[in-house]
């Protein structure tokens, strides 16, 4: 109704001026004489209906629920992100650890071992993260696989590591250095404080042109 009646007032006043200049040309005086008064009616009508208190209520109703609605908005968001991020911390625990080895003057380290606890489609528990770094300081390009490696958690869990792991391992240059995060599955988890140690196990061949010379790498984390 609100933008009728604006739209009905600005025609009146347009509809008024020009029934003035029909008044003023003789062959038009006749249309000014009937567009005029008309218009002059309707304008009037027009400005006292948006100048008046009933309207200026509704405009302030209406602003009043659209920011009450955009306040309850910005609540429901920062309530379910306070959620997710409760969530995130009652579930999710990260530990350091310093585990490195050096074999053919290529370094493997493991710096962190995170626990997820999570119901996962493929009905798994969690996920245990193993971040792994690789610097390859020989003069030789290498193979190592650790995201198809095994871990053994203290639960006596033994997992295969998942395909959903980062891609950083496979072939790595002389001199290159790289990391990523190892993932692995775990079928039955009830809370995270029951893993406090896990053991990894993977292959390394330090001239990636000859399958001779397979090394196994161990580690044994605890936390």
């Amino acid at each position: 109704m609100t933008l009728f009646m604006g739209f009905l007032t600005i025609f009146s006043v347009l509809g008024l001026i020009l029934g003035f200049v029909f008044l003023i040309v003789k062959k038009t005086r006749r249309k000014g004489k009937i567009l005029t008064p008309i218009a002059f009616v309707l304008a009037i009508i027009g400005f006292w209906y948006m100048g008046s208190p009933v309207h200026n209520e509704q405009s302030e109703d209406n602003n009043q629920e659209t920011s009450a609605s955009l306040a309850d908005t910005n609540s429901l968001d920062t309530n379910e992100d306070e959620d997710e991020e409760d969530l995130n911390l009652d579930d999710t625990t990260h530990h350091t650890v310093d585990w490195s080895i050096i074999k053919d003057n290529v370094e493997f380290r493991i710096d962190q071992v995170s626990i997820v606890k999570q119901d996962l489609e493929s009905d798994d528990q969690g996920i245990i993260g193993v971040h792994f770094i690789i610097d390859n300081k020989s003069n030789k390009d290498i193979s190592t696989y650790p995201t198809q490696g095994t871990l053994l958690t203290n639960t006596r869990e033994q997992i295969k590591a998942s395909v959903n792991s980062e891609n950083f391992d496979g072939d790595i240059m002389s001199g290159a250095k790289t990391d990523g995060f190892v993932l692995f599955p775990v079928k039955k988890l009830s809370k995270l404080e029951d893993i406090n140690s896990v053991r990894v196990k993977w292959n390394f061949w330090p001239d990636k042109n000859t399958s001779e010379g397979l090394k196994e790498l161990d580690a044994q984390l605890s936390f």
